[in-house]
């Protein structure tokens, strides 16, 4: 799947704000968005400028994706929020506000719903 620059700087900065969203960045997530970077065939400027890249800019460009490329995007952030074993409230909060306001909650299945559900009901326990 094809994302223009100023797209795979979005997916940077929403990944960035999941993967600090607990106040804790582990390996097991750096190395996950490493492998991210590396499949969107990022330039060293995507990635200065994603990591730059404020959250509200970002969930405006993922909300002007196609359906497809949302799911992609939703599939990213739920794989980030998984990499490091630790599923937190602040990493659900933060999934829930870029799926509620990018639009993405409208595109998905009622399967992916229900993970999404069970990420929330694993992340209440580890309180």
């Amino acid at each position: 799947m094809e994302f223009t620059s100023i797209e795979k700087q979005a997916v940077i900065s929403l990944l960035a704000a999941i993967i600090e969203a607990d106040g804790y960045i582990e390996e097991d997530e750096v190395e996950f968005a490493e492998d991210v970077f590396d499949a969107l065939e990022c330039t060293d400027e995507d990635l200065e400028l994603g990591q730059a890249m404020p959250i509200i800019p970002a969930l405006v460009v993922v909300k002007n994706m196609t359906d497809e490329q949302k799911s992609a995007v939703a599939d990213v952030i739920a794989a980030a929020i998984v990499s490091d074993q630790v599923i937190t409230p602040e990493e659900i909060i933060v999934f829930d506000y870029v799926s509620e306001l990018t639009g993405i909650y409208d595109i998905v299945s009622d399967e992916e719903r229900e993970q999404a559900e069970k990420l929330r009901d694993l992340s209440s326990r580890a309180d």
